[in-house]
């Protein structure tokens, strides 16, 4: 399987970074064909600019820009998103990467007087990721990276999409076997997926 990991964290000694080199080596391990992308150092331009934003449903125009980002998104058969959580949402990196790359007609499509999902192509959809919140605090606060992940990812891939979801809450306060237990565990996950 082709699988595209889109990795969003700009230091390479965090538990991000960790997390993200045991999702490459796993999948590796597992026989999976991996599409990397580190968003910092491709120096991807998280901005949508106001001439973006006017061709954005300028259908292929809006794709001059990220046409190498889009054909990658179109040539695989799952994503790994792996990031961590900042202020109950994705790393602007991602969101901006995220607006600008995820046009009408590549993850959505206009179907008569409704939207469908652009990136059917997409059959295994997964997302490591770690919060500095304990858990029932992104309960509360009714945790939208989660939302984001399995509900709005799921929603432009394809209708059986199969949906993970690895987090690891309250990263600061936990003990060291904590962290490495969710770091094998993520692993085991990429090894069988």
């Amino acid at each position: 399987m082709r699988v595209h990991v889109i990795y969003a964290h700009p230091l390479e000694t965090s538990l991000a970074a960790t997390l993200h080199q045991t999702v490459i080596e796993n999948l590796t391990e597992a026989g999976h064909e991996v599409d990397d992308l580190d968003l910092y150092k491709a120096r991807f331009d998280p901005v949508l600019s106001a001439e973006g934003r006017s061709l954005y449903h300028d259908v292929p125009t809006n794709r001059a820009p990220v046409q190498p980002y889009v054909e990658r998104l179109e040539a695989a058969d799952a994503l790994v998103f792996c990031h961590p959580v900042w202020n109950f949402g994705w790393p602007a990196m991602l969101k901006g990467y995220i607006d600008r790359v995820f046009l009408p007609e590549v993850s959505f499509v206009f179907e008569k007087d409704r939207l469908g999902p652009g990136l059917t192509n997409i059959r295994k959809l997964a997302t490591v990721t770690t919060y500095g919140s304990k858990r029932w605090r992104a309960a509360v606060l009714g945790d939208p990276p989660r939302k984001n992940a399995t509900r709005f990812l799921r929603a432009i891939c394809h209708p059986r999409v199969k949906v993970s979801y690895h987090a690891l809450y309250n990263i600061d306060r936990l003990p060291r076997q904590n962290v490495d237990a969710f770091i094998e565990k993520v692993g085991k996950s990429m090894r069988k997926f």
